[in-house]
């Protein structure tokens, strides 16, 4: 697994530089079809103090089906999770694949071609898987400290928000077999 750091320097978070030591993983989705890990710099790499952007966002790396893309230090506070997650967990967002179609509201996939993403998905799915290996082996964390955002909410640390709940489900995954791929994989490293 190749990480490819490019951090967001001009982001305001970035220029916070506040620290934390990572106590868990928040998995996100982008809700943004189409637009791949390398795209998101360029997107988020602005001030909004200085009115360049209107979101005061921003996670610690975004990956698709080919690659992860480092935006914040790791043990940098992120602003991904609209509450105190964001003290506690490392953020990253898998991209979405072109072709889903969101309601009026943006909360639910209405189309979506399950069998034509298939491949994207496992791909994406797998990197996501990886990066968490890696990232609870670095922080001394295992898979119960990954949740998602619909988790965080539930738990009253993270704001409302379905991912990744709206999307895992149409190929047959959520978080507890997202899970059990991680520990899956940690258990193979310390044999």
């Amino acid at each position: 697994m190749k990480i490819i750091q490019k951090y967001m320097t001009r982001n305001d978070c970035y220029q916070a530089n506040e620290k934390m030591v990572p106590k868990g993983i928040l998995v996100h989705s982008t809700a943004t079809p189409g637009i791949m890990a390398d795209e998101w710099v360029e997107m988020g790499n602005k001030p909004f103090k200085e009115g360049e952007t209107n979101r005061q966002v921003c996670v610690h790396a975004f990956l698709d089906d080919k690659k992860i893309m480092q935006y914040l230090p790791w043990d940098h506070r992120g602003w991904h999770g609209g509450g105190s997650v964001n003290k506690t967990h490392i953020g990253f967002e898998i991209c979405e694949p072109a072709g889903i179609v969101y309601n009026e509201y943006g909360s639910a996939i209405v189309e979506y071609d399950v069998e034509a993403n298939e491949d994207y998905f496992r791909k994406a799915f797998k990197n996501a898987v990886d990066l968490c290996v890696m990232l609870c082996k670095e922080f001394n964390l295992t898979e119960r400290d990954i949740i998602t955002h619909c988790e965080g909410y539930k738990m009253g640390i993270a704001s409302n928000h379905a991912d990744v709940m709206h999307w895992f489900p149409k190929h047959g995954e959520n978080m507890d077999s997202f899970r059990l791929a991680v520990k899956l994989e940690l258990d193979k490293e310390n044999i």
